[in-house]
């Protein structure tokens, strides 16, 4: 478009030089480079705010990119302010600079260790030195050493130890870079990349010091256990039996003669980056800097029997019973599922037996000679045998209540009986994160939930702006004056969205308006108050009375009248990272850069020193450039023209900036008419806008009274004076040239064209985005449009609700009939969003379209 514009203004030139264009053209361009990257800063900024609302997992690496093109997005309204309004705002470069290097500081946290101690005694090892040694190590040293039960010699490996070895070698790095970027999903690819990076790690030696550390580690248990000694090498990575468990994603290496634990070291460090254990982290909300692999090597107990222990039923907290599972021979078999388990169910508080099951137990785990596993068949006369007798289930009673009561939570307790017939405790993790309970309410919501169905439904439809279900009396506004007197724990009804609301979020139980969108500002807000929020509904404030006692259940998008006690009890869907290390950081980033605290543009405190967060940033931004712009005529001089006002028959405030030969006006003439245009382009996309069909008013399945509210609130406004939900259009034309850039309601068109005699200097860009429903409506919309476009002859591209089409080197009375079809469409297509249903209508609103039926009524 640059180009195009000089070539323009070069044109001109050559009949009369206009000091004021150069101005002009700065201006102009340094408005629209503003405009496109407040889009994108909206866009990412709202991405960033439902990623923390979805249920879908996310890496830091991602969230990491998009604050920085956020960032970036945000420095260029910066910069296009700044050129706009002749470098009046140079500090908002230093604000952003602080907020963005705060935020982005926190989340590139460089990894530190607490100690440089390559290997621990079982003696040091406590719940103090988790991040030293993982979770697994730290609770078995607990047990050991505070809750003094019987547990097997050992010794930990600590995570600076993993680190060190990985940092000597240059891996860390090659690891990251392998990793960057990885589908999960792709099973080939993420499996593929996992064995490139075992092979890296099995591949790499040891620091002389630390293998020499492991070394003397397992001298000291031989010195303990005997010759004989075989030793169990199990992982131990920081955040495992955390809040997520991490069970079984990791390798452990059974039965290791004291010649061979350096490669089992090796190998349970590689199976940090096993597959299974990077799509666990990736879906649980861990980063590849939070798990950093210890090792636990503990002598090897050869167990005659083993298995594990709930201290609750895992299936539901509220029965107090306790679940032990039992197989012969090694606890192999029992965690991984291969084998037959016996199964008892005993009562916590009197400790009676109430079940038994006792499996056939055909095969069982076994040390092999000299190292490693094997199975072997259970002798006939055990294989129907119970594993546990009567006082072994009371010792494991007692062990359980007295872990419970050290941890003060309920424990997967991982137990085995030796050759001696010693009960030996081998490990114990907080239950929570592996119940079903913990899942319970994530299933999909039903259609009607029970005991609803005995209210009255006030209102169905809209869009969920923010999840939730709320109860409270409505209290129905008409605008923003009425807020003083909204009463604590109401639900705001309003006719549409407004940053004024957010003043009084914290007295609200919930918003419902009749217009609005969920990427808006208070939207976002409202997401940021997990304040339940139902916009774009049409209707709420005509059908929700004043005063009325009601529920709101936005995720169904349906409101009751009275209180729905059922669903007040239902569970929100939750975010399976919440939580984790990820999550947190992230939603703590967002917390730096999301909310928007200058809500009133007339307010003492809206300027740069005001702006406390980048989205404080981004509406400081568009709102002065909105001004700016309402103003461009004062950059020409008296006699070479202004900002002129133009009256046509739209819902819509238009002004034109005429660069010679758009328009022609009487001296001192400040309103235009459609009769004294004489810009070819914007002429034909006027005649297409006014054409008779055109329906401005009303829309598809709506009646003219409900879409007459909705018009109502659509009007685009002067943005210097009250009216703040919108403003005015511009149409920056010369005799061949036009740059229209419109706001209609709820989304966004620009048309760029060049009309004239040489076909191979014309072209039009058209782009269309947005609209007041979800965004999978708005992409049925886009695919509408798409498929128009195409049948216009334009080259198309479509990305989610944004829809661009092109085409060059049309002759001017082709390329005026195309924009005069560009006018009819951009009026056809104002509210087909809210209609169409199904994709499979598509092809029959392209068809209406081109038989002239604008308003796509059925007969």
């Amino acid at each position: 478009m640059l180009y195009r514009f000089k070539m323009l203004l070069k044109r001109f030139g050559k009949e009369k030089s206009r000091p004021g264009d150069d101005t002009l053209l700065l201006k102009y361009n340094a408005y629209k480079s503003l405009i496109t990257h407040n889009t994108s800063s909206l866009s990412t900024l709202s991405g960033l705010e439902l990623l923390l609302r979805d249920i879908k997992p996310f890496t830091l690496d991602y969230f990491v990119l998009n604050i920085e093109s956020l960032i970036v997005s945000v420095e260029n309204i910066v910069k296009s302010l700044n050129e706009l309004c002749a470098g009046k705002y140079q500090e908002l470069f230093h604000i952003v600079e602080n907020i963005g290097g705060e935020v982005l500081g926190k989340l590139k946290r460089p990894r530190t260790f607490e100690s440089e101690e390559l290997v621990l005694p079982l003696e040091s090892l406590c719940r103090e030195r988790l991040n030293d040694v993982g979770g697994k190590a730290a609770n078995f040293g607990e047990i050991h050493n505070s809750v003094k039960l019987p547990v097997p010699h050992g010794f930990s490996i600590t995570a600076y130890a993993c680190y060190y070895f990985l940092k000597s070698n240059g891996l860390i790095d090659q690891i990251a870079e392998l990793i960057r970027g990885l589908r999960v999903e792709d099973t080939e690819s993420l499996t593929r990349v996992s064995d490139e990076i075992k092979s890296l790690i099995m591949n790499a030696a040891l620091p002389p010091d630390l293998e020499q550390a492991i070394l003397d580690g397992a001298k000291g248990l031989n010195t303990e256990a005997g010759p004989d000694l075989r030793l169990s090498v199990r992982s131990s990575a920081t955040c495992e039996d955390s809040e997520a468990s991490f069970a079984g994603q990791y390798s452990s290496v059974l039965n290791v003669s004291c010649n061979s634990i350096l490669e089992a070291y090796k190998e349970v460090v590689a199976s940090t980056f096993s597959p299974r254990a990077i799509f666990y982290r990736r879906n649980k909300g861990y980063a590849e800097d939070d798990i950093i692999m210890s090792v636990l090597c503990l002598s090897m107990v050869n167990s005659v029997k083993s298995g594990v222990m709930y201290t609750v039923d895992p299936t539901d907290h509220n029965i107090k019973d306790v679940i032990i599972s039992a197989a012969w021979g090694l606890g192999v078999s029992v965690v991984d599922g291969s084998s037959a388990v016996d199964l008892y169910r005993v009562g916590k508080v009197d400790g009676k037996i109430k079940m038994r099951e006792i499996a056939g137990k055909m095969h069982r785990i076994v040390m092999a000679s000299p190292e490693g596993l094997r199975s072997e068949d259970v002798p006939s006369n055990m294989r129907n045998a119970p594993c546990l007798s009567d006082e072994e289930i009371r010792q494991l009673m007692d062990y359980g209540t007295r872990l419970e009561n050290h941890y003060g939570e309920a424990l997967d307790i991982e137990w085995a009986v030796d050759q001696d017939g010693r009960l030996l405790v081998l490990q114990a993790r907080a239950l929570n994160p592996m119940t079903v309970e913990a899942d319970a309410g994530q299933a999909e919501l039903p259609s009607e939930p029970n005991g609803a169905s005995t209210h009255p439904v006030l209102l169905e439809g809209g869009h969920c702006a923010s999840p939730g279900v709320a109860t409270g009396i409505a209290y129905v506004v008409t605008s923003d004056r009425d807020l003083s007197g909204v009463a604590e724990g109401a639900i705001l009804i309003g006719p549409q969205t407004s940053p004024a609301f957010v003043s009084i979020m914290g007295r609200l139980r919930g918003i419902i308006t009749d217009l609005g969108s969920i990427t808006g500002h208070m939207a976002a807000v409202a997401r940021e108050f997990d304040l339940p929020a139902l916009v774009a509904t049409d209707r709420a404030t005509r059908v929700i009375p004043n005063g009325e006692e009601i529920t709101l259940d936005s995720s169904r998008r349906t409101v009751y009248k009275g209180r729905v006690e059922s669903l007040l009890k239902e569970k929100k869907k939750a975010n399976p990272m919440e939580g984790s290390p990820v999550f947190t950081l992230a939603r703590e980033a967002v917390s730096k850069i999301a909310p928007l605290t200058l809500t009133d543009p007339y307010a003492d405190n809206f300027n740069p020193r005001g702006c406390r967060t980048i989205h404080d940033i981004i509406r400081l931004g568009h709102e002065i450039s909105m001004r700016e712009m309402f103003r461009i005529g004062d950059y020409l001089d008296d006699d070479e023209g202004k900002a002129i006002r133009l009256r046509v028959n739209l819902p819509m405030v238009l002004y034109c900036v005429d660069l010679g030969g758009g328009m022609r006006l009487d001296p001192g003439k400040i309103v235009a008419t459609t009769e004294d245009l004489t810009s070819t382009p914007f002429t034909a996309l006027i005649n297409g806008m006014t054409h008779k069909d055109i329906k401005w008013v009303g829309g598809v399945g709506m009646s003219v009274g409900d879409m007459a509210s909705l018009f109502a609130h659509s009007m685009i406004y002067d943005p210097t004076t009250e009216g703040r939900f919108g403003g005015p259009s511009y149409a920056v034309i010369s005799k061949e040239y036009l740059n229209f850039n419109s706001r209609l309601g709820y989304h966004f068109a620009v048309v760029d064209s060049y009309c004239g005699p040489e076909a191979n200097e014309n072209y039009i860009t058209f782009s269309f985005k947005g609209g007041a429903a979800n965004m999978r409506r708005r992409e049925r919309r886009a695919m509408l449009i798409a498929v128009i476009l195409e049948r216009l002859g334009m080259t198309v591209d479509r990305n989610g609700d944004m829809v661009r089409g092109e085409i060059r080197e049309c002759k001017a009375e082709q390329l005026i009939d195309k924009l005069d079809h560009l006018g009819r469409l951009m009026g056809a297509m104002r509210l087909v969003d809210m209609a169409i249903t199904d994709d499979s209508q598509i092809a029959w609103y392209a068809d209406e379209f081109f038989k002239g039926n604008y308003s796509f009524g059925k007969e």
